[in-house]
């Protein structure tokens, strides 16, 4: 059986890393999103903690796609069975108001599409749904028991992607830095990025990522790092945060590609759907 605390942690630390990739800031009209790439992009100028967070939320602002790729590793992750679950996400903030995403991911040995579009939350799982979407507001509705579970992955998937705001996950950590510090160089896919290591207090950490976590629990954790190696743009391309739970390791990792690139995300419909009724009597 798996461990609930870790799966709790693991949310938060896909919340946290996938924040590191979008944005909803910005007034007015959404600006076009602007193409980065390796050959574009800039050498890295050293950031500051007291520029930190303005410094990448200005440069998500402006570029509104990415391409987000995660994994989790670890004894914590190995114990629970997150090692064998990964997640491809490409992220469009283009319509700051209107966020979406289209996501691929591992739930319990089964690939799931999930996109999230137009402010509801569409799942496709494979034989589950016929190989078509779901719409969990959809399945909220009805009054049959099983859509109770549905409706709680709902709760949970729909929580996280309303809140994809850097923003406020970064503004979350600030008090909560104990100690930040740039710790090297490296190329990441071809593009020269400065690394910067910071500590964080999980206990003094605010906002979407820990909100639904027991102060227990984030006590228990101790220093949390965050590793974060920046380009010339001021983007991130790979995040790495380490949590301990338990005394045991969990590490959620997170790299970016395709800033800027135009993505298409829309909502499923027509025969694209299935609806949770069809969904039961399919099950026979």
């Amino acid at each position: 059986m798996r461990n609930t605390t870790t799966l709790a942690l693991a949310t938060a630390g896909v919340l946290a890393i996938g924040l590191a990739g979008c944005s909803t800031g910005g007034e007015g009209d959404a600006a076009p999103a602007a193409e980065t790439s390796a050959a574009a992009s800039p050498a890295p100028v050293e950031l500051t903690q007291a520029s930190f967070v303005s410094d990448l939320t200005a440069a998500q602002n402006e570029a509104r796609t990415v391409h987000l790729s995660m994994t989790h590793s670890g004894p914590a992750a190995e114990e629970s069975g997150l090692t064998e679950e990964g997640l491809e996400a490409d992220i469009d903030m283009t319509d700051p108001e209107n966020p979406a995403m289209a996501m691929q991911m591992e739930m319990d040995g089964e690939l799931a599409d999930i996109v999230f579009a137009g402010g509801d939350l569409y799942m496709n799982l494979g034989e589950v749904t016929t190989g078509k979407y779901l719409s969990l507001a959809e399945a909220a509705e009805s009054d049959n028991p099983m859509a109770e579970m549905f409706a709680g992955i709902g709760d949970m998937l729909d929580g996280t992607l309303q809140d994809m705001d850097p923003a406020a996950q970064l503004d979350g950590m600030e008090d909560a830095i104990t100690s930040f510090e740039k710790t090297g160089t490296e190329t990441v896919d071809g593009v020269e990025t400065d690394v910067y290591t910071i500590l964080v207090d999980p206990t003094k950490v605010t906002g979407p990522q820990v909100e639904d976590l027991p102060q227990d629990v984030l006590e228990q954790m101790g220093e949390m790092e965050v590793v974060y190696k920046i380009d010339g743009d001021n983007l991130p391309r790979a995040v790495e945060m380490t949590m301990n739970i338990e005394g045991k390791e969990l590490v959620t990792s997170g790299s970016f590609t395709d800033w800027g690139q135009v993505t298409e995300i829309a909502a499923p419909s027509g025969d694209e759907l299935i609806t949770f009724d069809e969904m039961v009597a399919s099950m026979g």
